[in-house]
């Protein structure tokens, strides 16, 4: 069985770790960030930097995420009416980044809400959003797991963690319907 938390950790860190393209807003000379050196570059400039270093130059004022590299209320929104159709048994396909992204949407409209107290109704509205997208894909993941039918191409279409999810509870499920059948059989000699 994993450990749901450690496995959450470790997939936030590998995206951590991951390259993302930001502009640069304002002109950068060379900069040092724990033991690495980036810079100089030009206001304007499209560069490609781990996730965790462009969010501290992000909080310092010197890059921006691309928005068309964002996750936002809209496009949550959008994935929260796919999910909600309530005739949908489907799992639609999810970025395999969506939860790492999905926090920090979180964080960042948290962060903007205390700054600024009309934007609370989208952070309240995101939080909302997720609940209602992580417990319909918890259902559907969970229907999958027991029929133990799922295609690949249904598990490719989910999330890091979902893939965790779904593999421990099949494996899962397996081991019980297993020791279920097998209890009181006789045993063939």
């Amino acid at each position: 069985m994993i450990e749901v938390k450690s496995s959450i950790e470790d997939v936030d860190r590998e995206f951590e770790n991951s390259k993302v393209k930001v502009v640069i807003i304002r002109d950068l000379h060379e900069l040092e960030i724990g033991d690495r050196k980036i810079g100089p570059f030009k206001n304007g400039e499209v560069i490609e930097i781990s996730e965790w270093i462009s969010e501290i130059l992000a909080d310092q004022g010197i890059v921006k995420s691309r928005e068309q590299d964002m996750l936002d209320l809209g496009a949550l929104s959008k994935i929260h009416w796919k999910e909600t159709i309530p005739t949908s048994r489907q799992l639609p396909p999810l970025n395999p980044n969506f939860y790492c992204e999905l926090r920090r949407l979180i964080r960042r409209l948290e962060k903007n809400s205390k700054s600024d107290a009309s934007k609370l109704k989208d952070y309240e509205k995101a939080i909302s959003l997720s609940k209602d997208i992580i417990n319909c894909r918890l259902r559907k993941i969970a229907s999958l797991a027991a029929s133990q039918a799922a295609g690949g191409d249904m598990i490719q279409g989910m999330a890091k963690e979902e893939k965790m999810l779904y593999t421990s509870m099949s494996s899962m499920i397996a081991d019980w319907n297993e020791r279920l059948l097998g209890a009181g059989m006789p045993s063939e000699s």
